[in-house]
């Protein structure tokens, strides 16, 4: 019986099949991302790095040492293999040792014994490793090619001694295999949970788990059914002020434990929490709560107030903080599904949970925030809260001494003069260094161009009812930080958002919002990450827009409309006037032809494309609103009205749209037949007469057979003349 043994070789070889293929993947993902450009930059950095600094910020991560100190490993488990390398038994060849030619004869095989023995004999070579040599090698050669027993078993087993023992090793150290080892069983099965065993467990949590947990960002179903279903759900006119009492009920707040180690730092807390929100001191119902749902409501509220959370809550505090912005863009979800009659979304609910979410991004409390659907207390500098070190006594400072009155002057200042007003309203001066250095990163964005179209019709053809209307708009991004001399476009594909009190890093994303405030009603939402947007800012600063004004043309060709009429929370808010809006607006022609002035073609703006897409409501003229809301910067939205008119769908217009699409098609199909004619009948004059360009026509050259096509193309040549007030295109007479 052949006694198992460890091999530590191959033990060796195994642990770097198995440690290379996780470090090859791992580098090679490296590899890809460090070719590409970053995905997340910082533009609000407070200076610029040397070479030598962004080549050390850049190589020397934490994940480069990581992968650093990985392949330092692979190549000491190598080194530690090659040790072992030797010990292999080599192959037996008789002709090899011999130094002769497979097929020798055995006149040739004695010549070569008789030189080796000269060489390796004993009586020739005392060396003792000659003899083990002559012994073992040479002398089983020579039996192997001219003893028949020996050549037999050669033959059959590779050895002219018959067959040899095997030693079959187990790829583990070898000291397991010791004699007076027990500990081998235990690693065996304990490697066998590990590598085994426990993946299918997880895997099996993991199916169990899965459907507990709805949406990209893994909320709980729970959480979306309070959302919808219960008295805590999200409301029509619900606005910034009451969405925490929804989001303070979500499923895993309810379930997250409540230890008693934690109850000195819930009655610290709740001190704190009643000196800054004195009114909650007699609400009854809001301590009467289960206490998991009270601290998770105090947490937020401590992080909006900037307060000190105790040190036995921090963990708790972090949990809370990540979960928040799955949460409210679940509200925002909710708010924006369609509902009956018209199949829109809220508005309110919609605006209120970005604006919350820019609250906690930038630990500022509701009434600091004014919201662009309700007017909220709090002034127009309060947005400088966002900044570190500024609190609301610098604010009154900065307001009383004259130095500016609201965010737009303090950031036309100088850089100098804005560092001078910090120190003058009580920072110090590396305090004010920092404070300004966040300032220079406050975006302000620029909406024009904002156009309301039927994808695949003219610019003057009427929106309709049902069509699927496209909204879209240039947007320019600038930030204080632009006006410098070494300032470079951001070659990332998001900007992370400064965040100093927030505890987890986020990206800067901007919602768009096509709604009718009247109406409290969402067409269409689209959240963007506008870094094209920063980089277009960067090479061209965006205009002032004090100046600009509303420019609406109807789709009858009419001259322009009056601007719609801006709310005047929002106007303030703003900081300017509307930028100019067209909204299903006609062409230069159809103008002219109505009587009405023209409107100038414009150059092409600059600018990030953002395109919405919504489904036209019923027939009327309606009074809508692009709102361009950051989640990561309190004051800094934009909101820019335009009108939007939608007529009924005649039969005629039905059947008018459907002749041009099928005009177009059949145009496509004349073309090809044009080229394929030209090409083979190129000789061929009369042919060359009887040809027009089919898409003067549309139809012309069609060459059907079916009378329902036909048909289609005259009534959309009849809907085009109606249109232009032209005569139909075909053969001209001929003139006498």
């Amino acid at each position: 019986m052949v006694e198992q043994t460890g091999s530590t070789p191959l033990f060796a070889v195994f642990l770097i099949a198995i440690y290379s293929l996780l470090l090859i993947g791992y580098t090679c993902y490296k590899l890809c991302a460090a070719a590409s450009p970053d995905e997340v930059v910082k533009p609000w950095e407070a200076r610029k790095l040397s070479a030598v600094e962004s080549f050390k910020r850049r190589f020397f991560t934490k994940s480069n040492l990581s992968m650093g100190i990985g392949w330092l490993v692979f190549l000491m488990l190598v080194f530690w293999a090659s040790k072992y390398g030797g010990s292999e038994t080599p192959f037996f060849d008789p002709y090899e040792i011999l130094q002769v030619e497979r097929g020798a004869s055995d006149k040739d095989v004695k010549k070569a014994y008789r030189q080796l023995s000269l060489q390796y004999h004993p009586d020739k070579n005392p060396d003792p490793e000659a003899g083990r040599y002559f012994a073992e090698s040479i002398t089983k050669a020579y039996k192997a090619l001219t003893d028949e027993v020996s050549r037999e078993n050669y033959e059959k087993y590779g050895h002219p001694d018959g067959p040899q023992s095997l030693n079959m090793g187990v790829a583990l150290p070898e000291w397991m295999f010791a004699a007076d080892s027990k500990a081998a069983p235990l690693l065996l099965i304990g490697l066998v949970s590990l590598c085994i065993l426990l993946p299918l467990v997880l895997m099996a949590c993991f199916l169990a788990n899965s459907n507990k947990y709805m949406g990209s960002g893994g909320v709980m179903a729970e959480t979306l059914d309070i959302f919808v279903r219960s008295k805590f759900a999200v409301k029509e006119l619900q606005g910034l002020p009451r969405i925490l009492d929804t989001l303070a009920y979500a499923y895993e707040f309810i379930v997250m434990p409540t230890p008693s180690e934690q109850g000195a730092g819930l009655a610290e807390l709740r001190m704190s929490i009643l000196r800054l929100y004195p009114e909650l001191k007699d609400k009854t119902p809001f301590w009467k709560r289960k206490p998991s749902i009270v601290k998770c409501h105090m947490l937020i509220l401590a992080h909006l107030a900037r307060a000190d959370i105790p040190k036995s809550l921090r963990a708790d505090y972090s949990a809370v903080m990540k979960k928040c912005p799955l949460f409210l863009e679940e509200i925002i979800n909710i708010a924006n599904f369609p509902r009956p009659p018209a199949g829109y979304g809220w508005l309110s609910p919609t605006v209120g949970a970005l604006e919350f979410l820019q609250c906690l991004t930038q630990a500022l409390t509701t009434s600091a925030r004014k919201s662009l659907v309700q007017t909220a207390k709090g002034g127009e500098l309060n947005v400088l809260l966002q900044l570190p070190w500024v609190d609301a006594d610098v604010i009154k400072k900065i307001s009383r001494k004259g130095g500016a009155r609201s965010v737009a002057e303090l950031m036309r200042m100088g850089e100098q003069e804005r560092l001078e007003l910090f120190v003058t309203s009580g920072l110090l001066r590396q305090q004010a260094e920092q404070a300004a250095t966040a300032l220079s990163a406050l975006p302000s964005v620029s909406v024009a161009d904002v156009k309301a179209h039927v994808d695949g019709e003219d610019e003057g053809t009427q929106i309709q009812e049902t069509d699927i209307v496209t909204c879209s708009a240039k947007v320019i991004l600038s930030r204080p930080s632009h006006t410098a001399t070494d300032a470079e476009a951001p070659r990332g594909t998001s900007v992370l958002a400064y965040a100093p009190l927030f505890p987890h890093p986020r990206e800067e994303k901007w919602n768009f919002v096509v709604a009718d405030a009247a109406n409290n009603t969402v067409y269409t939402r689209q959240e963007v990450s506008l870094i094209e947007a920063e980089a277009v800012g960067v090479s061209h600063p965006a205009p002032s827009t004090s100046q600009q004004r509303l420019l609406l043309a109807g789709a009858d060709g009419a001259k322009p409309a009056k601007a719609a009429a801006v709310p005047k929370d929002a106007a303030r808010e703003n900081g300017d006037s509307a930028v100019p809006v067209t909204a299903n607006s006609a062409n230069a022609n159809g103008a002219s032809a109505a009587g009405a002035e023209a409107v100038p073609e414009k150059e092409e703006v600059p600018g990030q494309l953002v395109e919405l897409k919504f489904r036209a409501p019923r027939a009327g003229k309606y009074d809508l609103m692009l709102y361009c809301i950051s989640d990561s910067w309190a004051g800094v939205d934009k909101t820019v009205p335009f009108k939007l008119r939608v007529s009924e769908t005649t039969r005629a217009e039905r059947e008018g749209r459907a002749g041009k699409s099928k005009g177009q098609v059949s145009g496509d199909e004349v073309a090809a037949e044009d080229r394929e004619a030209e090409e083979g009948e190129e000789d061929d004059e009369d042919d060359e007469e009887g040809d027009w360009d089919s898409d003067d026509s549309g139809t012309e050259e069609s060459g059907s057979d079916s009378e329902e096509e036909e048909d289609a193309a005259e009534d959309g040549k009849e809907h085009k003349d109606k249109k232009d007030g032209e005569s139909p295109k075909g053969l001209s007479p001929k003139k006498d």
